[in-house]
């Protein structure tokens, strides 16, 4: 999980944009810290700071085995610092837009361990190439969204492998299925040894949306964009904090030279449709039911 193109996946998520400021102004900061077990000895590792005001930057820097680090950089839009060693669970921590001078972060990581699971239709049977990621829930701390790692993806039986999650930690694990509406796991929390998860069984299928877009003279519109907004409302508060989830109900495309455009696994229940093209934008609100395919004719006149 170490070795992975961090800057890919923080394009991919949107990484960081819940806490961006337009406009800020850059502020000097240093950042002077320690990485720690539980137990307190030090741990060599990486600290990865992420920044996406004025534009996406990801840096990394090597921490050796004495586990103190010290970074310079600025503030603007606010940074995440994510903190990772082998064998232990990772931490972030979120430096707001405003904060200049010195900043100490103790960074104390769990051991980790890697487990094991499967995703399964409502018949048992496994469900292939779905994305997997955990999200911790500790009481006392924000939450964590996202392992800062690639996407773990579910083999031709609907099994899945997550290494480095903490012991005794709190967690959820978030799927996205083709097809499927989101979902997550029921909170876990697994001893030293424990390592298999229960099913994690999905419900209906989402809808999928075919999107057609028309000029004034009834022509195909290709190479226009097109964003299908599902509706949040009936998601719980607590799966709302999943980037993951957040792909089902942001999706976009562009259209073909037919000027087609599809979505799939778009979860039931109200839905936008956005188009914008060279000549002109538009949008259509529609309801989207269970397993239906829903088609769409949008026109930029």
């Amino acid at each position: 999980m170490q070795n992975v193109t961090f800057h890919r996946l923080a394009v991919q998520c949107g990484l960081i944009f819940f806490f961006l400021i337009s406009g800020a102004a850059a502020t000097q900061v240093e950042i002077v810290g320690t990485l720690r077990n539980t137990q307190g000895v030090p741990l060599s590792g990486r600290i990865s700071i992420f920044q996406e005001v004025p534009h996406l930057v990801a840096d990394y820097y090597p921490v050796d085995n004495t586990g103190v680090f010290r970074i310079a950089g600025n503030s603007q839009g606010g940074l995440v610092v994510h903190a990772a060693s082998a064998h232990h669970a990772s931490v972030e921590h979120v430096i707001q837009p405003e904060a200049s001078g010195v900043v100490h972060i103790d960074f104390v990581l769990a051991p980790g361990q890697d487990i094991q699971g499967r995703v399964v239709d409502v018949f048992g049977n496994g469900v292939p190439d779905a994305v997997v990621h955990v999200r911790y829930h500790e009481p006392d701390r924000p939450v964590r969204r996202l392992l800062f790692g690639p996407d773990e993806r579910t083999d031709g039986d609907g099994r899945f492998l997550i290494r480095d999650v903490g012991i005794q930690v709190p967690f959820v694990v978030d799927v996205l299925a083709p097809d499927y509406p989101p979902i997550s796991s029921r909170r876990t929390r697994l001893r030293e040894g424990e390592t298999t998860l229960e099913d994690i069984v999905l419900g209906e299928r989402g809808g999928s949306v075919v999107v057609q877009v028309l000029d004034e003279f009834d022509s195909p519109v290709p190479d226009a964009a097109v964003t299908q907004l599902a509706d949040p409302a009936g998601l719980d508060v607590e799966a709302r904090g999943s980037w993951l989830h957040h792909r089902a109900f942001r999706q976009r495309a562009i259209t073909s030279r037919l000027g087609n455009a599809r979505f799939r696994g778009v979860p039931p229940g109200r839905i936008i449709v956005r188009v914008k093209a060279s000549r002109g934008a538009a949008k259509q609100r529609a309801v989207v039911s269970p397993g239906e395919e829903l088609r769409l004719t949008i026109r930029i006149l």
